[in-house]
């Protein structure tokens, strides 16, 4: 690898930083009102997250310590409501779990809100290491971010595309039936935060 300074600070790092506080700034924002609109713009950012995050060059951490955490499970529940409310019904998808989540394959139920959550949270404790300044603790940040996007988050990235990419296109009618559907099962609803993945991941490090 060539020297960490020209590394961290090489354009194609830089362009990954740059999409990264793009797609940050969008989930810490308050979201268009109109779902279509936010879809849009968050199928303009995901695609370029995904190219920028495969066209880092090859990196090595510096040392085994890890970076600090930033993304607390009150910024993650902010994120996941917001989504939520947004996508409304077009929120939940059906897809087929991975060899290793289950024993068997099934159809089983995702949340885009969850999806992209998980994903706003490895990006952002990204950008919070990044922008640290220490040299190695940056490239540190982005092997984490490298990692995390081979074992998780990419596949998260690439499912979410696609089913905002279905909400994006469908027919008006439908969407309006769904909405109509969505609301009369869940119109006032409280959400369970049980299951969703920030929690577990904290409560596995509390009992660490």
């Amino acid at each position: 690898m060539e020297n960490i300074h020209d590394f961290v600070y090489s354009p194609e790092v830089l362009d990954f930083v740059k999409v990264s506080k793009d797609f940050v700034d969008l989930l810490e924002s308050d979201l268009p009102e109109e779902r279509k609109v936010f879809t849009q713009r968050i199928l303009q950012i995901l695609p370029d997250l995904y190219a920028k995050m495969i066209s880092l060059p090859p990196n090595e951490p510096e040392d085994d310590s890890g970076n600090q955490k930033h993304v607390t499970e009150e910024e993650w529940s902010s994120v996941y409501q917001k989504i939520y409310g947004n996508l409304a019904s077009q929120n939940e998808y059906l897809d087929i779990p991975e060899d290793t989540e289950y024993d068997r394959l099934e159809i089983i139920s995702r949340e885009l809100s969850e999806d992209l959550s998980d994903i706003f949270q490895d990006i952002k404790d990204f950008l919070e290491n990044f922008r640290v300044g220490n040299e190695d603790v940056m490239n540190n940040a982005i092997w984490d971010c490298m990692v995390n996007f081979e074992n998780y988050w990419g596949t998260k990235l690439l499912r979410a595309s696609l089913n905002l990419h279905k909400s994006y296109t469908r027919d008006v009618e439908i969407l309006e039936k769904m909405d109509s559907v969505f609301m009369e099962k869940h119109g006032g609803k409280e959400i369970d935060t049980n299951e969703w993945f920030i929690s577990k991941r904290q409560q596995e490090g509390e009992g660490n």
